[in-house]
């Protein structure tokens, strides 16, 4: 048979994130494989869905600092996604096509399911949303497949048995239409992710390395350092993944890969990609034990040396641990708070530590001189203002660079999807997709969404200026002429008080 294409679609919002460490490894297995793969990514065109970039709408609420990505030369494209998806498929004439899909990207992905439905090839759709909801991704017309598990050796199988002819039908890990039907084969035992290549990034555009951090855009390479996640939060697909995985295949989700694994893994990247920067994905990158810390460092120190960012849990530090990520040339790190209020912290969202944890947290941070961001969620079920603003007390008493503050998002497969649906907040097919920092997904008689939306712009003038503006912020909270002009107003006030140091300053509260 004539050499077999993939084409793979990476639907995406504006400049969201490093290239997607899972392209890059079906890219590496593909090749192995002799298989000829290309890339469709839509993250260099304006995502008219979510109405401005991740990046911009955190810089506009105070959630970042302020970067121009002009001075990379990174520009968004101006001609239209779907236009230009058509032609590649027809120019490229795949055998296969491959989507990564998040829920949050949905919105894209059915675009671009709506552009190539006209062509006859086979569409297999993986990520997190497809595990999570392989019901609701199997209704598109022109979806074929649904992985519901990893894919790395899934789609080696399907392109081999496509290949040769030959159907799909008892391909373990996916389900597959056959005439009216819809065949639902059992989901695989999880990878050893120590025996899995290099992520092969050379698919995507130049463009795609460009992350802002702290105020300027590095060249940055992503880097997995385990897979999933030990903790059990609610609002999480990470624990979700745990929980199935377990159900289904008595295997753990959650990996560590072994230091000389992520060694090898950086020194190839570094190289390849003439790396600035290094960007750790881990949910919980401090998981490592003292002895895989150590070592880590002194290899990072001597083979790569590089700044980098990472996230983490506060209860992962500790002064040992946050003087040896100095060590290793910590450049920011990001904790997620999420709610400020211990109890239902606890209860709801199932993150045991206590405010005294985060507190010495940022303090420790703070005198090794790493700058913290601190990832807050408002929004939840059975939430009010009332207890926004224990998150936003509990703020105040940390010392952090930026505060991110983003909506709830009822994620399918999650507890709180579930909780939300049982109590009416939601219907059973509503889905969390959109921007969360643009959308609104819950309407509550305790806190309606107009709330939300007004606490979430002015959350970090909350959260770090003096209590006597309180009132007008207060009222940049609303939305009309005099709501916006107060905004403008403190929103200026704040960048020269606590953005006054460029780029990779850090300003202590």
């Amino acid at each position: 048979m004539k050499n077999f294409k993939v084409l793979f679609l990476y639907p995406n919002g504006t400049l969201m994130n490093p290239p997607a460490i899972s392209i890059g490894l079906f890219t590496a297995i593909l090749k192995e494989r002799g298989y000829d793969v290309n890339l469709f990514d839509t993250s260099l065109y304006p995502d008219d869905l979510n109405e401005k970039q991740l990046d911009n709408a955190k810089e506009e609420t105070l959630q970042a600092r302020p970067t121009n990505y002009d001075d990379k030369g990174v520009k968004v494209l101006k001609s239209d996604m779907a236009t230009d998806l058509v032609k590649k498929v027809h120019d490229y004439q795949p055998d296969l096509i491959a989507v990564s899909l998040l829920e949050s990207t949905y919105p894209i992905a059915l675009k671009m399911f709506e552009a190539i439905e006209q062509f006859k090839i086979p569409v297999l759709v993986g990520g997190v949303f497809a595990i999570h909801a392989p019901e609701i991704v199997i209704e598109n017309k022109c979806v074929d497949m649904v992985c519901i598990g990893e894919g790395e050796e899934t789609i080696v199988e399907i392109c081999d048995r496509l290949s040769e002819g030959n159907n799909c039908y008892d391909v373990e890990n996916i389900w597959i239409k056959k005439e009216k039907h819809i065949i639902k084969n059992k989901m695989k035992k999880t990878i050893d992710i120590n025996n899995i290549p290099i992520p092969d990034y050379s698919l995507f555009d130049w463009e795609r390395f460009m992350r802002p951090m702290g105020g300027k855009i590095h060249n940055t390479i992503p880097i997995e350092t385990n897979r999933g996640c030990p903790y059990l939060c609610t609002f999480c697909n990470s624990s979700s993944s745990q929980i199935l995985f377990k159900e289904n295949t008595s295997t753990s989700f959650f990996r560590k890969k072994t230091v000389e694994t992520i060694l090898k893994e950086l020194v190839s990247l570094k190289k390849q990609w003439n790396a600035e920067y290094v960007y750790f994905s881990s949910d919980t990158f401090l998981i490592l034990t003292k002895k895989e810390l150590d070592e880590l460092v002194e290899l990072y120190i001597r083979d790569i040396n590089l700044p980098f960012w990472i996230q983490t849990r506060a209860e992962t530090l500790t002064p040992y641990r946050v003087k040896k990520i100095k060590e290793m040339g910590c450049h920011r790190i990001s904790l997620g708070l999420e709610h400020g209020n211990e109890e239902f912290r606890k209860k709801l969202l199932k993150k045991a530590f206590d405010d005294e944890s985060i507190i010495k947290a940022s303090h420790l941070l703070a005198e090794a001189g790493i700058p913290l961001t601190v990832n807050n969620i408002i929004g939840f079920p059975e939430e009010n203002r009332e207890l926004v603003f224990d998150t936003i007390r509990l703020n105040r008493k940390l010392i952090a660079d930026t505060t991110n503050c983003v909506a709830f998002a009822p994620f399918r497969g999650t507890y709180l999807h579930k909780l939300c649906v049982d109590r009416g907040y939601i219907k059973p097919d509503q889905l969390g997709y959109g921007s969360m920092t643009s959308s609104i997904f819950l309407d509550l008689p305790t806190f309606p969404r107009e709330q939300i939306e007004g606490l979430r712009r002015t959350f970090s003038m909350y959260a770090r200026m003096p209590y006597e503006y309180w009132p007008d912020i207060k009222r940049a909270e609303k939305f009309d002429k005099e709501g916006n002009k107060i905004f403008a107003e403190l929103a200026k006030e704040f960048k020269e008080r606590y953005f006054s140091v460029k780029a990779d300053g850090f300003d202590l509260m």
